[in-house]
């Protein structure tokens, strides 16, 4: 018996983790688990997935693409580094309604508090940088 499991195990496991490791992203399905990928890839710079959490109107876009230009171009390598091994401080989430959620957050390596919007539109939450920029709801 000990015969047959180790090669199946030695030829499937490696299938399984290949195709577990090949699929796409999940989007969160709720606004809190938005606000941590969203915060959590601004953070690793990993401005794709940002973009794809991102409430896609001509605002938004121009804002995340400054963020991610001064990412790029003006950080040090340290405070990269730290950014992506810092923690997600979550302060507080303010449901304003069905549609609307506020969550306060901070990252340990800068540890500023910063409030960022999320919104659903079309049946997905999505992040909404205006608020987080102007402080309009």
């Amino acid at each position: 018996m000990k015969k047959f499991v180790l090669p199946l195990i030695s030829i499937f496991l490696p299938a399984l983790l290949l195709t577990s490791c090949s699929g796409e992203r999940q989007r969160p399905d709720d606004a809190l688990g938005t606000a941590r990928e969203f915060v959590r890839s601004s953070l690793d710079g990993d401005y794709k997935w940002a973009r794809e959490l991102l409430y896609q109107d001509s605002v938004n876009l121009v804002e995340l693409e400054m963020i991610e230009r001064r990412y790029d171009d003006e950080m040090s390598k340290a405070d990269k580094d730290g950014y992506k091994k810092s923690s997600i401080l979550i302060h507080s989430v303010e449901n304003v309604n069905d549609t609307v959620v506020i969550v306060n957050y901070s990252n340990s390596w800068k540890k500023k508090q910063m409030p960022l919007k999320v919104i659903k539109k079309d049946g997905k939450w999505q992040v909404d940088l205006d608020y987080t920029f102007s402080g309009n709801l």
